[in-house]
């Protein structure tokens, strides 16, 4: 009887569970993962670039987002209102739009005025547009009479003329554009400041027999001869044939060797209006 007992709750018995109990627990992650809370930074997101749009679109429309000054800075002679008109910008565009077209509005700058070598776009302040310019320094001057046309560093003739001319600069006649006007760049570009400053005018004088001969005058009184193809290396000689001359007054021959040729009004015997200056480094060249 007792053992009859004992074997019925042995059969009452439940069978053991064998799942892992952290099953459940793994489950609840789950189901946490996908609950609405878990969205939420993607919708944080979705707000930052909504108020970030907003932002932008309000500060184009504002006052703020259109440019406001136009303030031209640089070493240039050119008129500030040229520059600002060949940029073509105005108080009803962006500041944004200006910048990002500002590889555009520099080359504008530049080929409407070719006396600008470098225009640089930029922002200052807030709202306000600065363009930094530079320009083509002016090697000489072209004189037609009463008219002078300025000779830029890189070969260019502008075709606005001046009733006087600007700076040191000397006056070129016989010149016209093209290699012999960019040998004469080249060359005189080589001269110091102050050779370039002693010079007061150059004629181009070239023929068949000397395609590079050349006439300059200097501002204290002398008259130089030479090649165009050579003239500043001999040409920086000059304070010493000065010097050798000692304060004398005429025509110096660079062509072959160096020559002197006192002027008529320096009262001299004429045998002796002819004479070499005696520079042994200037007969070498």
């Amino acid at each position: 009887m007792f053992q009859r007992n004992k074997q019925a709750k042995q059969k009452k018995r439940k069978p053991i569970d064998n799942k892992p109990v952290y099953s459940s627990s793994l489950r609840e992650v789950a189901n946490q993962n996908d609950s609405p809370i878990s969205k939420k930074p993607h919708y944080l997101w979705l707000y930052a670039f909504f108020v970030l749009g907003l932002l932008i679109s309000g500060y184009l429309i504002s006052p703020y987002g259109r440019v406001n000054q136009l303030y031209i800075e640089g070493d240039t002679i050119v008129p500030e209102q040229q520059i600002i008109e060949a940029s073509q910008i105005t108080a009803k565009q962006t500041v944004i739009g200006t910048l990002s077209n500002r590889v555009a509005i520099e080359a504008q700058i530049q080929a409407t005025l070719p006396q600008i070598r470098m225009a640089d776009v930029g922002i200052q302040g807030v709202n306000d547009i600065v363009v930094h310019v530079a320009d083509y320094q002016t090697v000489a001057y072209i004189d037609n009479g009463n008219r002078y046309q300025s000779v830029l560093e890189n070969g260019v003739i502008l075709l606005d003329d001046l009733t006087v001319p600007i700076g040191n600069r000397p006056l070129i006649k016989g010149f016209e554009s093209g290699s012999t006007l960019n040998k004469f760049i080249t060359e005189f570009s080589k001269a110091s400041s102050d050779i370039q400053d002693s010079i007061s005018e150059i004629t181009y004088k070239g023929s068949e027999e000397n395609p590079y001969s050349i006439t300059i005058h200097m501002n204290d009184g002398n008259q130089v001869k030479a090649n165009l193809n050579e003239f500043i290396s001999k040409m920086n000689y000059y304070p010493v044939i000065l010097e050798e001359l000692g304060g004398q007054k005429g025509i110096i021959d660079m062509e072959v060797g160096v020559f002197f040729t006192p002027f008529v009004s320096e009262e001299r015997p004429q045998e002796d209006s002819d004479e070499t200056v005696n520079n042994e480094d200037l007969n070498e060249e």
